[in-house]
């Protein structure tokens, strides 16, 4: 049990950071680290009695597209603006285009030579869907779970949102040009959400409807679903064996959907945390400042892993092409739109140029860093940093090339993750997949593993 001053400073902390949390009766709070209030519900008959306080561990994952800076060896602008470090291991420096990130070097690893194999010699523009699902659209377009829902799967049980998906465009988008990082267990898009008001609605704002509307609403939709079930039941027997596979496909995103409704109706007499909305920047658009819009948006995930409201998010930056809105978002440093920065390297200042951008987004992924890396964690001992995976990256390395993604791996210090190293993997032995194995184990999911891994990848924990 916390010291008296340990108890306080938590409870101040939870203040200054714009929120409290509701906290129903409990029979006894002395085997609980002392915070202000705690998020928790009821545990349904069949739930073991250990998941209703285990402590969170959380996956964020930030996307951004187009690749980035490569000047190549003997270009002037080689040495200050290449995204990777030149130097492999423990011993390597920041070039500017990272060096925001340096206060953060203990805590994050820069990977180098991973990506998804299956997709390295495809256009390059539709390499995003596949980025967190590891799924082939080499031939075909086809997509699988990603990462992130299959830890909401695994942990999403325990808090009111089994995961928030987030994009500067919002929506899904069409399939190669995906707005959003997720995709169920079908392989259907998940549609993100944009703006910073409907996300801070979406984890606390207070329904318009009463308890016994909603859970009247629920039943509507679950009889609905039931009829859609017994209905293409009937019909399954009379089709083809291809139509059969549709069918399939049909009925796993009608129970996908049965089973949001059977969580959010189990968390109705679950008071939501209380947050003050004039804390944040809520009504920013994507089409204003993007550092303003971008740091909103950090500022969402931020609370919303403070709350322990999920455990598992995405937020895509921009879109992989040149039409999303994140394309403008290289003007608000006096640059060109993002998509003509990674085609303009022959011009005067290209490479640097496009190193700036690079340098900027690095600077409000540092601001998220500080910002968990600052603030105690109130479920358990460390920082927020320390019990959340951060995983930052692209798809592509330069414009056109689906190799060698860009990749930085950060916080998961008390998961295990051993960080303060630039780690190079060989392309022809491992691929990113291998590191998705890698943090479902970190994060205590049983699995040896996902789309195309062939093992895990040992040199990025202790």
């Amino acid at each position: 049990m916390p010291s008296p001053s340990s108890a306080l400073s938590r409870r101040q902390l939870l203040r200054t950071a714009g929120c409290t949390i509701a906290l129903p009766a409990l029979a006894s709070l002395a085997e609980l680290p002392f915070i202000d209030t705690l998020q928790a519900r009821e545990l349904a008959d069949n739930e073991p009695a250990d998941t209703r306080y285990q402590d969170p561990k959380r996956f964020c994952c930030i996307f951004f597209p187009n690749g980035v800076s490569l000047p190549p060896a003997g270009h002037p602008d080689h040495q200050t603006w290449h995204w990777f470090p030149h130097a492999i291991g423990d011993d390597y420096q920041f070039t500017r285009t990272l060096e925001p990130l340096s206060g953060h070097r203990e805590n994050l690893t820069i990977l180098s030579g991973l990506s998804h194999p299956s997709m390295r010699s495809t256009i390059a523009h539709i390499t995003a869907d596949s980025f967190l699902t590891g799924a082939d659209s080499s031939r075909v377009y086809a997509n699988s779970i990603s990462l992130d829902q299959l830890i909401a799967k695994e942990l999403g049980q325990q808090t009111r949102f089994s995961s928030l998906t987030l994009s500067s465009d919002g929506g899904v988008g069409a399939p190669g040009r995906t707005q959003t990082l997720s995709f169920s267990a079908s392989g259907r898009p998940i549609p993100a959400i944009s703006q910073p008001r409907a996300i801070f609605n979406r984890l606390f704002g207070v329904a318009d409807r009463s308890l016994e509307q909603q859970r009247r609403e629920f039943g509507r939709n679950r009889s609905i679903l039931d009829n859609v079930l017994s209905e293409t039941a009937l019909i399954e027997r009379h089709i083809s064996a291809s139509d059969r596979r549709r069918l399939d496909e049909y009925k796993t995103s009608v129970r996908e959907i049965e089973q949001r409704l059977e969580r959010a109706d189990r968390w109705l007499d679950v008071q939501r945390p209380r947050v003050n909305a004039a804390d944040y920047d809520l009504d920013v658009t994507a089409a204003g400042d993007a550092e303003e819009y971008i740091r909103a948006i950090y500022d969402l995930m931020y609370v919303a892993v403070l709350t322990d409201s999920t455990r598992a998010i995405t937020y895509q930056i921009t879109s992989e092409d040149a039409k999303g809105i994140g394309d403008n978002f290289p003007k608000s440093i006096g640059l060109s739109g993002h998509h003509s920065l990674s085609h303009g390297i022959t011009s005067e200042k290209g490479y640097e140029n496009w190193g700036r951008y690079d340098q900027f987004l690095a600077r409000q992924l540092a601001y998220f860093l500080d910002r968990l890396h600052s603030t105690e964690d109130p479920y358990q001992g460390g920082t927020l940093l320390d019990h959340t995976i951060v995983f930052y990256g692209c798809s592509t390395s330069r414009t056109h090339q689906a190799v060698n993604y860009p990749l930085v791996l950060a916080g998961g210090k008390s998961m295990g993750f051993r960080h303060g190293a630039h780690r190079h993997f060989n392309d022809s032995r491992h691929r990113l997949s291998d590191l998705y194995v890698t943090i479902l184990q970190q994060l205590g999911i049983e699995a040896d593993h996902f789309a195309d891994s062939t093992r895990s990848l040992s040199q990025v924990v202790v």
